[in-house]
């Protein structure tokens, strides 16, 4: 978010609001109209949505992004401009009423909580997250199509800069009691989220030692672990498993089918980006980006717990990455190994991207 370009509304028996006078004044209208506990509206940092909003034909009301998280949680993001006879406001609550959050011309984006205010920001880091990826893809597929977008363009070809901080110290022997392998889960689950290798906070991990396979349990916070890991006997003799993490089937069968003890999954945006321009391989079928493998399936029993396994047998690799929607990194037995392999995905999709945007623009010009 922009800083001094944030407000926040909250209503429990009164309704306070936060932020500059504009941006106040327009939460607080859409809120009186919306039945919900909190709203934020807040301009994004980098210029993609609204470069996203300028993009679309002149009848178009919404976008549709094809990353996994988004057709899952946000269907599609309206797109909100003012136009004479129609109050901004009245718009606003109108598309809130059956989405989760919109783009506002002029104003940024806007998100609503149902009951709490963390729900709004879950929101609003989602709709960003989702917008970064669709300019981005967009950009790639179609070349620049706006005069404004030559800072970005520009941004984004500049050179990578180097990794910020150097990589955790984390454990290298193998961990084998449940206190040594959570208060790692959790350092590893902050360095992930400091290094903004997820979707707001967003992703999970897993350990396993003996029996046990102790994983992140379904929406929780990995830069606070310390209290939301679930320990799952292999053969299901506890119940943990009904609040584990979604990904569940596929951590389990990952372990099964390579021998490693740690996974960690992230959303990076770059490697979510490039999967959508893999190319297809001689090898077994299994389409490809910088080298890596890129699979389908969605989470849960969606068919993550049959493609990620293959991948990861058949390429030899320790990441694989889901098609719009992150990467799978292991290790043997500590989490080193797949934490920098998540930061070097990160970088070499990165690194794709730029090139290939560059040939694009030097092509149209």
């Amino acid at each position: 978010m922009r800083p001094g370009r944030v407000a926040l509304a909250g209503r429990n028996d009164a309704m306070t609001c936060i932020g500059p006078a504009d941006l106040s004044t327009l939460a607080a209208a859409v809120m009186e109209r919306l039945s919900c506990t909190a709203l934020v509206v807040a301009e994004p940092l980098l210029p993609y949505s609204a470069l996203l909003q300028r993009r679309a034909t002149p009848d178009q009301k919404i976008i549709v992004p094809r990353d996994s998280e988004s057709r899952a949680s946000l269907h599609d993001i309206p797109l909100i401009a003012a136009t004479d006879g129609h109050s901004l406001p009245d718009m606003i609550a109108t598309a809130l009423a059956c989405r989760k959050g919109a783009i506002v011309s002029g104003v940024g984006m806007v998100a609503h909580g149902a009951l709490t205010v963390e729900q709004a920001y879950i929101g609003w880091s989602s709709l960003y997250h989702a917008t970064c990826i669709k300019y981005l893809e967009d950009l790639l597929a179609y070349g620049p199509q706006l005069s404004e977008e030559a800072d970005t363009i520009k941004q984004l070809l500049a050179p990578l800069p180097a990794i910020n901080g150097e990589q955790p110290d984390f454990c290298s022997a193998s961990l084998t009691d449940a206190t040594s392998i959570i208060r790692e889960l959790a350092a590893v689950g902050r360095a992930t989220v400091k290094m903004g290798l997820v979707d707001s906070f967003f992703g999970n991990i897993s350990y396993t030692s003996h029996d046990t396979l102790y994983i992140s349990q379904t929406s929780a916070r990995l830069d606070e672990l310390e209290h939301q890991i679930d320990p799952i006997p292999h053969d299901n003799s506890s119940t943990a498993g009904i609040t584990a993490s979604s990904e569940l089937p596929a951590h389990r069968a990952i372990v099964a089918a390579t021998g490693c003890r740690a996974v960690l999954h992230g959303h990076p945006r770059y490697p979510v980006v490039m999967s959508f321009f893999s190319s297809s391989t001689e090898h077994e079928g299994i389409d490809q980006v910088c080298g890596i493998p890129v699979v389908g399936g969605e989470g849960g029993q969606g068919g993550l717990a049959q493609t990620l396994p293959r991948a990861f047998k058949l390429s030899g690799k320790r990441t694989v990455i889901v098609r719009g929607h992150g990467v799978f990194c292991i290790g043997q037995d500590s989490f080193s190994e797949p934490f920098a392999a998540l930061v070097s995905v990160e970088r070499a999709c990165r690194k794709e991207y730029q090139q290939r945007l560059a040939r694009l623009i030097v092509d149209r010009s």
